[in-house]
């Protein structure tokens, strides 16, 4: 009688037509799930790539800011000198600043070992930082040849200037890849001139 009275509890509470499984409660297919881990991995790497370009683009930001750092020691001086100072004289103002090879490797902006060192001291751009670009500073009195700027696109300037003038110029593989980053400006334009920005 027990057994039957337990019977009858479980077929009342059970129901007499049971519904059918929505669709949307199932799982996954596989088709489904690949496609889901195809489009994740595309969009991973698609992230990735644009950060490393990202990151190699801000990497140029060092000589922007070592720029701005130049020019205004070099008003600085022009204000208590009266006249620019020609910080690059090493190889005929061809040795890049603090390495005479950039390479992808940083370096103390402070060196002692380079021919242009006691220059760069008296000049006192306020960089704090190690950095990976090299530097040339020419300067000149009015009269004198200005050097023809290493960017692309840069505009002409006259070979001599009726005014003093400084050139700084920035250059930098910061990629590894053998294709180099160029910054430069002038005190004629004020503008800073970049090509190949982030290699």
């Amino acid at each position: 009688m027990a057994t039957t009275r337990k019977l009858r509890y479980f077929q009342a509470t059970l129901p007499s037509n049971p519904r059918a499984v929505p669709h949307s409660s199932r799982g996954f297919t596989l088709v489904e799930l690949l496609a889901v881990v195809t489009i994740t991995g595309i969009l991973s790497v698609l992230a990735v790539v644009g950060f490393r370009r990202h990151m190699q683009a801000s990497r140029g930001g060092e000589a922007l800011s070592v720029i701005q750092a130049i020019r205004s020691a070099e008003e600085s001086y022009m204000a208590e000198n009266h006249g620019y100072l020609n910080v690059s004289t090493d190889s005929e103002g061809k040795n890049w600043y603090p390495q005479t090879t950039p390479t992808t490797t940083r370096y103390a902006f402070l060196k002692s070992a380079h021919g242009d060192y006691k220059r760069w001291r008296q000049l006192a751009p306020s960089v704090k930082q190690t950095v990976l670009f090299g530097y040339l500073v020419n300067a000149g009195v009015p009269g004198t040849k200005i050097p023809a700027l290493q960017v692309k696109g840069a505009p002409p300037f006259l070979a001599t200037q009726p005014l003093d003038w400084y050139v700084i110029q920035a250059s930098g593989d910061v990629d590894g890849n053998g294709e180099f980053a160029r910054y430069a400006s002038t005190s004629l334009t004020g503008e800073i001139y970049v090509e190949n920005e982030g290699e």
